[in-house]
């Protein structure tokens, strides 16, 4: 080996470990996908099951919710008091538990506990696995590495809706649901083998054990530089509630609330929930050619364009796929807006059971088919990707809690009151608040989103508290200048 060679294998940290973190990101986003996926089709044999009337199978079907915004706050705080992977071993429990419950409940009751169970170690894990990685990948690819819980929870959701379709017949619900366990095993097994994050060990004064995990996916030489930047962002100690709600870190804050309140208010549960219909009007009239549809107009679709945010985070930043992506979104809806309002009751009982589908039904399916793919490429993976690298270390567990807790909580309230939506506004008027919702979230990012590309994570807190300098107000004889 040249000396050239040589140097270089040592600027690069150990492939096995960064393989190792890309397993958590993705087995943390494959937690609520498959399970998403796999319910869809599955609330029809519960109902047969059970012999459960309609309110019952809904709350089997969003109980899971729920159950994640309170992991989510959950998560932060186990995050801070057991480390990382301490929280993320308690998701992998409560996922794996609440998986062979669920699959093999008695009673539709049975169901219901097992489902917020569940969500619990789905909301923990979507708090943990990002968060580990953000502090543990090195700057130069943390964008594409966070992108990729988006791409897992996308990809698992095509997974569940391709075993919904081969697999339809007696009780093969209850074994495709059991089969999630094998996602929180796999959690619990990766995570024995690795080390906590610097940030972790550093907070508990244990300075040997931070070095060794950087040295895990930092090269070599850039160890010690890490290793005191990441003292350094800790040196004031472990931060309370106040310190969280202070000005200094108010921005990061609302930037963080605001990504996950616009990730779920524009409209991407709502285009998953009205699939059927829209499928029906674009001349999918059978229920299995209408799951056929989705699987692929929707799920596909997802998963290849979330593959572009992980290519491109860290090539042209998260400022230019956001803002590309909320205005390719806003057309999108505006397309399905007035598709919707092209479709007359006329129109809608020929496309819903003719032989060919409606001019209106046509653009339709493309206008959902570009929304998706826009939503992808942009705000589904580059929201959580922001979220967990913009705050600092002190107070990372704690804030990201609460972002995450807004995001499943914001997806509730969508899967809660969406049919109320749809009778006040009807449907073209509910898909053009989604567009209007669009371009406000294009203007929030515009003037409030700094690029982090390429950036430490002590560089984006030296920024911030820059900026809370230069917008404190300068009083004479205070020293400053």
């Amino acid at each position: 080996m040249t000396a050239s060679g040589a140097r270089r294998g040592r600027d690069r940290p150990p492939r096995r470990n960064l393989i190792a973190v890309l397993a958590i990101v993705a087995l943390s986003g494959a937690f609520f996908g498959y399970d998403q996926g796999v319910i869809s089709g599955a609330l029809r044999d519960i109902r047969q099951t059970f012999d459960a009337n309609t309110f019952a199978v809904e709350v089997a079907a969003s109980w899971v919710t729920p159950g994640a915004l309170v992991g989510a706050l959950l998560g932060g705080h186990l995050a801070d008091r057991i480390g990382r992977r301490g929280a993320l071993w308690v998701a992998a429990a409560a996922f794996g538990v609440g998986t062979l419950v669920q699959a093999f409940a008695p009673m539709i009751g049975v169901m219901f506990g097992a489902r917020l169970i569940l969500g619990l170690g789905i909301g923990v894990a979507s708090v943990a696995g990002p968060m580990y990685a953000a502090e543990a990948a090195p700057e130069r690819i943390r964008g594409s590495l966070l992108a990729l819980y988006q791409f897992s929870t996308t990809f698992a959701i095509f997974i569940g809706y391709l075993a919904d379709e081969l697999f339809e017949a007696g009780n093969s619900w209850r074994y495709l649901l059991a089969a999630a366990v094998l996602l929180g095993v796999a959690l619990a097994l990766v995570t024995t083998v690795i080390p906590d994050s610097a940030v972790w060990y550093v907070g508990r004064g244990d300075k040997r054990r931070a070095e060794a995990s950087l040295r895990a996916t930092v090269p070599a030489e850039k160890v010690p530089q890490r290793l005191h930047a990441v003292q350094e962002s800790l040196a004031a100690g472990k931060a309370g509630w106040r310190e969280v709600l202070s000005p200094e870190w108010r921005r990061p804050l609302a930037l963080g609330v605001g990504l996950a309140l616009f990730q779920q208010l524009t409209g991407i549960n709502g285009i998953i929930y009205y699939a059927d219909e829209i499928f029906s009007a674009a001349g999918f009239h059978t229920p299995q050619a209408q799951l056929t549809a989705t699987t692929w107009a929707i799920g596909a679709v997802d998963s290849l364009f979330t593959l572009v945010a992980v290519a491109f985070l860290d090539r042209l930043g998260r400022r230019p796929l956001l803002l590309v992506g909320l205005l390719g979104m806003a057309v999108s809806l505006v397309v399905v807006s007035v598709s919707f309002a092209k479709m007359d009751p006329g129109a809608q009982a020929a496309g819903a059971t003719g032989h060919h589908p409606t001019d209106a039904g046509i653009f339709l399916l493309v206008g959902v088919v570009m929304f998706v793919a826009f939503y992808a490429m942009s705000i589904g993976p580059t929201a959580w990707t922001v979220i967990n690298e913009i705050f600092p270390g002190r107070i990372r567990g704690r804030c990201v809690a609460i972002a995450s807790a807004t995001h499943w909580g914001t997806e509730y309230l969508i899967t809660q009151f969406f049919l109320s939506m749809l009778d006040a506004l009807g449907r073209s008027g509910v898909f053009a608040l989604f567009a209007g919702t669009c371009v406000l979230g294009f203007l929030f990012i515009w003037r409030y989103l700094p690029e982090t590309r390429g950036r430490t994570l002590e560089e984006i807190q030296r920024m911030w508290q820059a900026d809370a300098r230069a917008r404190r107000p300068h009083r004479a004889g205070d020293g400053s200048r």
